[in-house]
């Protein structure tokens, strides 16, 4: 019971401790949200429901297996330049 006294500030490491719980398990839900996102986008761009990027590019066209990952490059750009434009005002 004497060591409780080399931990003065118990009370706020609980408190740490209680708040490091809740941003790992909104990080948690935020992956899962994610993740579920990216499935659902799979399932109406690429008509893939297996959940596996290499099913849906086996079945694509080969033009499509072109075009796809540049949209997507293009889409990621714009909206990290939009973001700096927001930022910069």
């Amino acid at each position: 019971m004497h060591r409780l006294h080399a931990y003065p500030d118990l009370r706020a490491m609980f408190r740490r401790l209680l708040i490091a719980t809740l941003i790992g398990i909104l990080a948690a839900l935020a992956v899962a949200a994610f993740r579920h996102a990216m499935q659902l986008l799979e399932w109406i761009f690429l008509s893939n429901d297996t959940g596996s990027l290499v099913n849906a590019a086996e079945g694509l066209s080969p033009w499509r297996r072109l075009i796809t990952p540049a949209l997507g490059g293009l889409a990621a750009g714009l909206l990290l330049w939009g973001w700096q434009k927001m930022n910069q005002q």
